[in-house]
């Protein structure tokens, strides 16, 4: 009898359910704890178990189909389902055993019994110290490019010795010259240079002034207003000069300002002024490096002992004039023949002044014919030429004086400043990389400029100064720029001058023209 094998097999059958899925959702991941988890001493893999006992049940109900053991299949599948069952449930209840937030205790934190010490901790105190010296030693030597410039030591100009390359850097010291009188013995408030520099014609240097008029002239500028003075002091031996018109008294405008300078020098040092110079340092520094009328105001009070104010009258009237022109007796009694600079520059604002008025307009006379600052170019190159050889009022007031008339002709020093002295002056045609010294006048009827100029190499050392009282020179930006940058090609190119060559071309003590 065949058997028919595609027929179910005897007895009770159990049809073969699905795998349940699981009624129990995910676990979820735990929240970012505060505290590190501890980790589990084995990997916890569940997925694998699973899917082997999937794969043997599948192969035993195969093989108890076949076999027609039905009663033991199905007490093997219950078996093997329970223990899967089991097994899983034991594997979730060990992944939730995973550390979660520990149970706060009622008890304070125990103290650590071991402090942790850092790198610093283990510092002594003296090796503390040691490190922050070091930071401020280094934080210094890195900053001191970005911190102010010191102005470069003035140069100095030594009528009867060679000039050494390093003394540009360090100049030596000056000794006392026959000219200086001894200041204790001077019954009067004047000038201690007495006798004026004796410098000796140049017909060389006559030709570069006269190109320079030529320069001026040729811009439609009016030659009979200009006066200039050509200084060349960079031979030791001796020093040369030209000029034209060099002698014409001219108003000077703001370079009054360098003869009140040295004037407030000398009151110092005679104890004329009993304030510190300390008490005058921004108005020295305002009226000449910036040409403060302000500032100009309260130095020439304070060197002649007078306020501006109201008109005056007789005996009072007269005491105060006297007071303010002795300003023009301290430099004509020294040689500065027919000067005058007693009179204040306008606007002050300080004094709401527009002009002058009162005492002050008493002190210019007649309105048709008002006295005003005269000083010809002669006279402030000659100034200049002792503060730069350090006879001006003493050795220390000149070298405080050659500080305060340095500038920089570096443009990004002056391109920016609205109340730059180099833009349409002398300084702005100039190399940057040399030393400049200079003091300017402006007002929109004149422009003047007295000025000290010396190359690194010391192959041109002069002064030069120029005056130009016309309102043409006033709106002109380009002649002093151009009339400059003449001179110092001129003189550059050509290097010392040659003493024996000057005194064969032109004789000793003659005057450049008038």
């Amino acid at each position: 009898m065949q058997v028919d094998r595609r027929r179910s097999p005897i007895g009770p059958q159990r049809p073969i359910q699905p795998r349940r899925q699981s009624s129990e959702r995910p676990v979820p991941s735990r929240r970012p704890s505060r505290e590190r988890p501890v980790p589990s001493r084995r990997p916890i893999q569940i997925r694998r178990p699973i899917d082997l006992l999937q794969k043997s049940l599948s192969i035993l109900e195969i093989i108890c189909v076949n076999l027609r053991s039905s009663t033991l299949y199905l007490r093997l599948t219950d078996r093997a389902k329970i223990h899967a069952r089991g097994i899983i449930q034991s594997r979730r209840q060990s992944s939730q055993r995973l550390v979660g937030p520990r149970r706060q205790s009622s008890e304070g934190p125990v103290p650590s019994r071991r402090r942790v010490r850092t790198k610093f901790s283990r510092l002594k105190y003296r090796n503390i110290l040691c490190l922050i010296g070091g930071a401020i030693a280094f934080f210094w030597l890195v900053t001191m490019p970005f911190r102010i410039r010191r102005p470069p030591e003035p140069p100095v100009i030594l009528p009867q010795q060679a000039i050494l390359p390093q003394e540009a850097l360090s100049p030596p010291t000056i000794q006392t010259s026959e000219n200086l009188a001894a200041r204790q013995s001077e019954p009067t408030f004047s000038y201690n240079i007495k006798t004026p520099p004796n410098p000796v014609y140049s017909q060389e240097l006559q030709g570069i002034v006269d190109e320079a008029v030529n320069i001026a002239t040729s811009k439609g500028l009016p030659a009979e207003s200009l006066s200039i003075t050509l200084m060349d002091v960079s031979n030791s031996q001796t020093h040369t000069f030209a000029g034209y018109q060099n002698q014409t008294l001219r108003f000077p405008a703001s370079v009054a300002k360098l003869f009140w300078m040295a004037a407030f020098y000398s009151a110092l040092e005679k104890g004329l002024i009993t304030q510190r110079e300390s008490a005058f340092k921004d108005d020295l520094e305002q009226m000449i490096r910036v040409s403060n009328n302000d500032a100009a105001s309260r130095i020439l009070d304070k060197i002649t002992d007078t306020k501006s104010g109201g008109r005056l009258a007789g005996e009072e009237l007269q005491t105060w004039l006297k007071k303010r022109t002795q300003i023009n007796t301290f430099f004509q009694s020294a040689g500065y023949n027919d000067i005058r600079i007693s009179t204040k520059n306008y606007p002050i604002y300080y004094l709401r002044q527009e002009g002058p008025i009162g005492r002050d307009l008493q002190l210019r006379g007649d309105p048709s014919g008002p006295i005003r600052n005269q000083v010809t170019t002669d006279q402030a190159a000659r100034l200049i030429y002792e503060i730069y050889t350090r006879q001006a009022v003493s050795s220390v007031a000149s070298r405080k004086m050659a500080y305060l008339l340095t500038r920089d002709l570096d443009p990004k020093a002056w391109k920016k400043d609205p109340l730059n002295s180099i833009q349409g002056f002398l300084g702005e045609s100039l190399p940057p990389n040399i030393y400049f010294g200079s003091k300017v006048g402006y007002t929109s009827k004149s422009r003047s400029e007295a000025a000290f100029v010396r190359t690194l190499d010391d192959r041109a050392i002069y002064i030069l100064v120029v005056f130009a009282d016309n309102p043409a020179y006033a709106k002109d930006e380009t002649a002093f720029p151009a009339i400059s940058r003449y001179v110092f090609d001129r003189l550059n190119a050509r290097g010392p001058s040659n003493f024996e060559g000057e005194k064969a071309l032109g004789g000793e003590g003659s005057r450049g023209g008038q």
